[in-house]
């Protein structure tokens, strides 16, 4: 699952907080030194998480919480918590993930119902990844009551986009696309670039699921079209693995070849081993059919020393 939508709100948040704390009468010349190097730590975590390095974006985020605690910032301990959640859920290190994110949304319970909000959706998506859609269902359904005026354009996107992988995963497909068709017409109309290849990406999950090879290979290319726009690196790399696995469901191991090939070479670029091997594992497989034995023996020895310790 494409999950980068609540790291980006806390992004925007440190970056408003520290800009009201410089811009009003601090009460600390210490204080307000405090907050804006979180904030800029927030900022580094942030980048890092994007490029898949996930080592330190953990060391990071960990830093922002430290001098939000430092301060007795409480909306800023819950963010810091939110996205260190966010790292482990990455890194599927689920009992981190739940513990941390656990906490994050006790703390939260009348902080904000907006704050509140974001920890319930990072819980859900743990439970998602987990495999307990039915888990995350409730929790999404829950949020919908949240009123609208309380959430932002961004957050009502993600809620809908979540809601679409929860119906998709307890396989209601009508439903799923219902809701990413909702958040997708929230993301282009606020030119939410990222966030509309991830609609796209889900979109395209569901038709291949159902078969519909054509409308999945469609709604994949426009994932690739936006992430290019934003040069989304990881996003590319997932869309273009995904094309792959469309073109060997529709038998052509030629275009799968070549969507693996470049899939991989972006992943490397990134450091990403897991998806590295992934893509390497599929290129394999297609080089073979394609009789080509020079690089399936290439690619053996790329994944062999991927996997050595």
């Amino acid at each position: 699952m494409r999950a980068f939508r609540v790291l980006a709100f806390l992004a925007c948040a440190a970056s408003a907080l520290a800009v009201s704390c410089s811009s009003a009468p601090p009460k600390s010349d210490t204080v307000t030194t405090v907050k804006n190097q979180a904030a800029e730590a927030v900022t580094f975590g942030n980048a890092y998480y994007r490029q898949g390095r996930y080592d330190l974006a953990l060391q990071f985020f960990t830093q922002a919480l430290d001098y939000y605690t430092s301060v007795d910032n409480a909306e800023g301990v819950i963010q810091s918590y939110n996205a260190i959640g966010q790292v482990y859920l990455a890194m599927d290190q689920f009992d981190k993930a739940e513990d941390i994110f656990s906490q994050a949304r006790a703390d939260s319970r009348g902080a904000g119902e907006s704050l509140f909000f974001a920890t319930s959706i990072n819980l859900g998506e743990l439970y998602l990844k987990k495999g307990e859609p039915q888990k995350a269902l409730a929790i999404f359904q829950e949020a919908l009551g949240v009123p609208a005026g309380k959430l932002t354009v961004e957050q009502t996107g993600v809620l809908y986009h979540n809601l679409g992988t929860a119906y998709k995963n307890i396989d209601d497909p009508v439903k799923a696309l219902e809701y990413f068709g909702k958040s997708l017409e929230i993301n282009i109309a606020h030119k939410l670039f990222e966030e509309t290849a991830a609609d796209y990406y889900m979109i395209a999950s569901v038709h291949s699921r159902q078969g519909d090879f054509s409308a999945a290979a469609k709604n994949a290319e426009l994932a690739l079209s936006y992430d290019k726009r934003i040069e989304n690196s990881q996003g590319i790399a997932m869309d273009l693995y995904a094309l792959g696995l469309i073109a060997n469901r529709r038998k052509d191991s030629e275009a799968a070849y070549g969507y693996f090939q470049r899939s991989y070479l972006v992943y490397t670029t990134l450091g990403m081993k897991a998806d590295m091997k992934k893509a390497l594992a599929e290129l394999i497989a297609a080089a073979d059919t394609l009789g080509r034995t020079a690089e399936v023996e290439s690619y053996r020895k790329a994944l062999a020393d991927l996997e050595s310790p």
